[in-house]
């Protein structure tokens, strides 16, 4: 059984992990190889230490875990572009995790968390090729809005396209949302 919960600093080695083994699997033939067999977890490990040490952070981590052993993370919070929306940053899961139910159930948790904080709106970025990512958002109610972006990361330039999710969340009112 798969559970969700908020992601500590002793976390962080498995995030580390994760990313690297998602990102290899994912993005294989839509990064450059190079780039993916560079990726060290300690690297990553480091990056989301120092997220989750961040004082005043308005944003949340969660880990989903199995049999006490992290399989995959989320992180959600206020989105920089467009502002007063929710945005999913990121979602990793272990590739022999995929296709178990534990990655809707974290992007479920997530979505929790960004209706929580009380956005109605929210988005997310992915690589146009990720056949797999954009169906599986698009089963969990999101949509491609028709926006572009080069992004980067840890590096790399790619090309992104975003989804977008109204919240289905009856608690949403009309106020602002927390952390805008």
């Amino acid at each position: 059984m798969v559970t969700v919960r908020p992601a500590t600093v002793a976390d962080a080695p498995a995030m580390g992990r994760l990313v690297v083994r998602a990102w290899q699997a994912a993005y294989r033939g839509q990064m450059p190889d190079d780039y993916l067999d560079d990726l060290r977890a300690e690297d990553r490990a480091a990056y989301w230490d120092g997220v989750l040490r961040r004082e005043g952070r308005r944003s949340v981590v969660l880990v989903a875990e199995q049999d006490g052993e992290v399989i995959g993370f989320a992180a959600a919070g206020p989105s920089p572009d467009p502002e007063g929306v929710g945005e999913l940053f990121a979602i990793n899961l272990d590739p022999d995790h995929w296709g178990t139910g534990a990655g809707r159930a974290l992007l479920e948790a997530a979505q929790v968390e960004l209706d929580r904080m009380g956005f109605a709106e929210s988005v997310l970025w992915v690589l146009p090729g990720n056949g797999r990512a954009r169906r599986f958002y698009e089963r969990a109610g999101w949509a491609a809005d028709g926006a572009e972006k080069t992004g980067q990361a840890f590096g790399v330039s790619f090309s992104e396209v975003r989804y977008r999710r109204r919240s289905t969340s009856e608690a949403i009112s009309s106020a602002t949302p927390l952390g805008t």
